[in-house]
């Protein structure tokens, strides 16, 4: 296993992280059956062959992840890894709500300290939160009694509001959305080396876009691969493009089987930074212009849709849309439809009053397209 540096501080990270958030599971669309005896032997045998690094959250398979987790670490395991979990910011409705999550968090993971703590999925209205709650005060506090050793934040929204974050208290690290085709999503490339730059260790989540990138790969992409040189699968030809980056410290795979994790755990005990050729660099670039040509709906997830007077998360259900069409992932878009979306907040369930298409600056006709979603996605 090749270990990074975990920013200012004498700690190495395995350079492969283990994702708790796609365990097997025994029930289809059923997140909380998680298949314990599976998951366990997958999660000794990452920790086993070199991965120290464990990432869960409050709600991962419906609130069981960490509750499986934290059995799972047991005899001995918990010694050999940082754990990171994080606080559901959204929950949080007073300023005695970081302590209560957070006392639960500890419970829930059998631990008296969380290695890593992140605040969960920040954006706009969760950055709102933590200053109306004074929920820095309480990373302070919960630091200075040792019951947290790095903080963090994971983080899903524009560029400007990320910077505005990464310098407005003295984070450890940050969890950041990257890939090769969403290189410039939220705070993306230019987020990454600007966190970096500000002393921040940087860890890297959905490196396979949720699976989109290994499942189903379309013979364009697998002619680009070919032209590298390399003998590679589109996994490793994806985990590659994030692992040439030495700002990376860790990168998470949500791995749901033995063979993922066996796969992977081989493909990190390589030295992977900075190994890109220019040539190469050029073929992700076609792959990545070539995902995009397929988009469906130039929908660029800035949230001016929202709130709905229906309440149907609008640019959720886009993005659903665009997977199933970019990445030959309707199965997964279908599954992601139905477990996330209530039946009373889907696509059809559009009035067509016009108001989002009123805030919308691609010009989306979103009511027409709500319903080709649905049609689908249902």
């Amino acid at each position: 296993m090749i270990y990074r540096k975990f920013a200012n501080t004498d700690i190495k990270l395995s350079q492969l992280g283990f994702g708790a958030m796609r365990f097997p599971i025994t029930q289809q669309y059923d997140p909380t059956t998680i298949d314990k005896t599976k998951a366990e032997t997958m999660l000794h045998y990452a920790i086993d062959s070199g991965v120290n690094y464990v990432d869960t959250a409050y709600p991962y398979h419906r609130q069981t992840s960490e509750i499986f987790v934290g059995k799972a670490l047991r005899g001995g395991y918990r010694n050999k890894v940082y754990l990171a979990t994080k606080m559901p910011v959204w929950l949080v409705k007073s300023k005695e709500d970081s302590s209560k999550y957070f006392n639960e968090q500890l419970k829930r993971l059998q631990t008296d300290t969380i290695d890593m703590y992140l605040l969960h999925s920040l954006g706009k209205n969760g950055w709102k939160t933590v200053n109306d709650h004074n929920i820095l005060d309480f990373l302070d506090k919960t630091l200075a009694a040792g019951k947290i050793r790095f903080t963090g934040f994971s983080y899903h929204d524009e560029l400007p509001l990320f910077k505005e974050i990464v310098d407005a208290y003295p984070w450890t690290f940050c969890l950041v959305h990257l890939n090769y085709v969403d290189d410039h999503y939220q705070a993306g490339i230019e987020g990454m080396e600007y966190a970096y730059k500000k002393g921040l260790a940087v860890i890297i989540m959905e490196p396979l876009r949720g699976g989109k990138l290994a499942n189903n790969v379309p013979k364009e992409i697998l002619e680009l691969m070919e032209q590298t040189g390399r003998n590679q699968t589109p996994v490793q030809f994806a985990l590659r493009w994030v692992l040439n980056r030495p700002e990376v410290s860790c990168m998470l795979s949500g791995m749901s089987s033995l063979e993922q994790v066996q796969e992977n755990i081989r493909f990190a005990s390589e030295e992977h930074a900075n190994t890109l050729s220019p040539k190469e660099l050029q073929l992700y670039q076609a792959a990545k212009e070539f995902y995009q040509s397929k988009t469906k709906v130039n929908c660029t997830q800035c949230g001016y849709c929202m709130p709905c007077p229906q309440k149907i998360p609008i640019s959720f259900i886009l993005e659903l849309y665009n997977d199933a069409c970019m990445y030959n992932a309707t199965r997964d878009s279908q599954r992601m439809y139905r477990v996330f979306v209530n039946s009373e907040y889907r696509g059809n369930q559009c009035i067509e009053c016009g108001e989002c298409e009123e805030k919308c600056p691609q010009k989306i006709p979103i009511a027409v397209t709500l319903k080709e979603a649905h049609r689908l996605l249902n």
